[in-house]
C-alpha cells in the first residue's frame, strides 16, 4: 500500500503484516513493493517489509515512475508521458542497484526487481523495443547483486511487450522472472478475444520449460472492484461472495492450472483487498479479513512450496488443483464448488492416506474446519463442500 498514494489510515500496520504473513495467520508470503521515485521515501516501506520477511514472506520491488531528472516528455496516443531518456539509461540501472543496497542495508534482501511496472499504460513510458535494449545492456548489472531480475510486466501480459523479451536470446538469459498482468481479461473463456490471450499467456510455460525455467512466469498483479464507483451500494458487485469466487477464485486456479508459479493482488488492505481499511465501502472493519483475504488464503496455506500435479474432477462446476511437496509425504487439494448445492465430494488418492484434514469458505462462513472421513481402504476420503464455497484439504500420505 504505497505511502505516496494512500492516506495514513490505510498504510499497512505491523499487526495486519503478522496477520497476513505470519504462522498462525492467512500465510501469505510474497509482499510487492513500489520503488518510489525519491529516495527521501524508501524507508517509509523497510518496517513492514522487514517484519514480512522474519515471517518467511519473500520480497519484490517495482517501479512506477523513474526519477524525474532521468525523464523526457513525449506524446503517446495524443497524450503526455513521461518517458525515460536514452542516455539515462546506465544512471537508471544505478538507481535499482542502489535501492537493491538499500534495503540490503536495512535487513532486506530482494528477492526479485522488475524494470517497470506496466511500461504500457499511463507511469513511465517505454517502448517493446526499449525494454529489450535496457535487459540486454544493464540486466547483468542488477542480477549480479543476487537480485532475480523481472520484465516485462505489461498491463495486460501483451505479446507485443512479452514476446521480444523471449524472442531476444541475451534479453531472455537476463530474464529470471517473466511477469505480467491480467487486466485485459483471463477467465472468460466464451469471449473469442479472452480465450486467444488465455491460450498465449497460459502457452509461455512450453517455452520456459525447453529453456529450463519452467517455474518463471509470475501473475504479479491484478484486482476486482467491479461496481465501486456506483452510488447504489446494491451495485457493489466487488462485496458479493459469488463476484469473488467466480472472479479472483475461478482467476487463481485458472493461474495454477496454466503453470503459474505465484499471483499476486493489488491492493492487500482495500476494501476490495484481502483485509479491510477505512473506506465506507468495507464490509469488514480496517484490519480485518475480507472474502478474497479467505480465497488468497485457501492457495497460499495450501500451493505454497509445492509442485502441482494432475488431478481430475467429473464436473465441470467443480474445480479442482492439486499440489505435492517435495519429500512426497503431503498432497493438497484446492476445490472451487461453482454449484448451487451442497454434497460429499469423493477424493482418491493413489497412495495410502495417513491424515486428513480440510477448512472451508463460504458466504457465511471462513476458513471454518471440516469433519472428514477416509474410507477403510486408506485411499478414498470424503469431504463435505457446500454450495458456492471454496474448500481446500491436505492428505498426510505414505
Amino acid at each position: 500500500n504505497p505511502k505516496i498514494w494512500l492516506g495514513q489510515a490505510n498504510l499497512i500496520t505491523n499487526d495486519e503484516i503478522t496477520k497476513m504473513y505470519g504462522s498462525e495467520g492467512l500465510g501469505y508470503n510474497i509482499l510487492r513493493l513500489m520503488i518510489y521515485p525519491n529516495e527521501a521515501d524508501w524507508s517509509s516501506d523497510v518496517e513492514g517489509a522487514n517484519l514480512a520477511q522474519q515471517h518467511g514472506a519473500i520480497i519484490i520491488a517495482a517501479p512506477w515512475h523513474c526519477p524525474d531528472a532521468l525523464v523526457e516528455k513525449i506524446m503517446i496516443n495524443k497524450e503526455e508521458r513521461n518517458h525515460l531518456k536514452h542516455d539515462s539509461y546506465q544512471a537508471y540501472a544505478n538507481h535499482l542497484v542502489k535501492y537493491i543496497n538499500f534495503m540490503k542495508d536495512h535487513g532486506i534482501n530482494l528477492y526479485g526487481i522488475s524494470v517497470q511496472n506496466e511500461p504500457d499504460v499511463g507511469f513511465t513510458f517505454w517502448y517493446p523495443e526499449e525494454i529489450v535494449d535496457f535487459v540486454k545492456r544493464y540486466g547483468d548489472q542488477i542480477r549480479t547483486t543476487g537480485v532475480k531480475l523481472m520484465a516485462p510486466e505489461a498491463c495486460g501480459f501483451q505479446p507485443d511487450y512479452t514476446d521480444p523479451i523471449l524472442n531476444d536470446p541475451i534479453a531472455f538469459a537476463n530474464t529470471d522472472i517473466l511477469c505480467g498482468h491480467l487486466y485485459q481479461g483471463f477467465i472468460n473463456l466464451e469471449d473469442s478475444y479472452v480465450k486467444s490471450r488465455h491460450t498465449y499467456i497460459c502457452g509461455l510455460y512450453n517455452k520456459l520449460i525447453t529453456a529450463g525455467k519452467p517455474w518463471s512466469w509470475w501473475m504479479t498483479e491484478h484486482l476486482f472492484n467491479e461496481g465501486q464507483d456506483e452510488s447504489d451500494p446494491t451495485l457493489w458487485k466487488f462485496q458479493k461472495w459469488e463476484y469473488n469466487l467466480q472472479n479472483l477464485g475461478k482467476e487463481i486456479h485458472m493461474c495454477m492450472e496454466g503453470y503459474c508459479s505465484a499471483y499476486i493482488y493489488w491492493y492487500l488492505k482495500r476494501f476490495y483487498g484481502m483485509i479491510g481499511d477505512s473506506d465506507p465501502r468495507s464490509l469488514v472493519a480496517p484490519g480485518e479479513v475480507t472474502k478474497n483475504g479467505c480465497i488468497m488464503a485457501h492457495y497460499a496455506q495450501y500451493a505454497s512450496n509445492m509442485t502441482r500435479i494432475k488431478v481430475e474432477t467429473s464436473d465441470a462446476e467443480v474445480m479442482a488443483t492439486a499440489y505435492i511437496n517435495d519429500s512426497e509425504t503431503e498432497i493438497t487439494v484446492v476445490l472451487l464448488n461453482m454449484k448451487n448445492k451442497d454434497f460429499n465430494v469423493r477424493i482418491f488418492s493413489p497412495v495410502a492416506i495417513k491424515n486428513l484434514n480440510a477448512i472451508e469458505t463460504t458466504e457465511d462462513k471462513n476458513m471454518r474446519n471440516l469433519t472428514v472421513d477416509v474410507d477403510d481402504n486408506k485411499q478414498d476420503a470424503f469431504v463435505p463442500i457446500s454450495a458456492k464455497s471454496i474448500v481446500s484439504v491436505r492428505l498426510e500420505v505414505d
